[in-house]
């Protein structure tokens, strides 16, 4: 009985393991599509595409020049932060939130889905 015991119990803590052990794959990408935040005061906006392909589009508008700057590039992501890779240069990490059609970064803006 003794032996069945330490077998189950051994069984059991392996597929523990395995269970707790998330491979980014397995994530839910919710970040894909298109985002937007606008600030009414100044009529600056920025908009966000996120890829399945792991590749982002990103369009600063700015209201007082009527200039858009266009960033595009890889990124990477888990359950709490998604990272713009960047050549040449140190990647950049935003803490985000989704709720509904919601994306809240760590820099205190919120995005609508479009």
């Amino acid at each position: 009985m003794k032996k069945h015991t330490k077998i189950i119990l051994s069984i059991l803590s392996i597929l523990l393991l395995l269970s707790s052990c998330t491979d980014p794959e397995d994530i839910e990408n919710l970040l894909i599509g298109t985002w937007k935040y606008m600030d009414y005061q100044t009529g600056n906006s920025e908009t966000i595409t996120f890829r399945e392909d792991l590749t982002y589009r990103l369009v600063n508008y700015d209201g007082e020049t009527y200039e858009s700057i266009v960033l595009t590039g890889t990124y990477r992501y888990d359950e709490e932060k998604y990272i713009f890779e960047r050549n040449g240069t140190s990647d950049i990490a935003f803490l985000y939130e989704i709720s509904g059609n919601n994306l809240s970064i760590s820099f205190g803006k919120t995005y609508v889905r479009q």
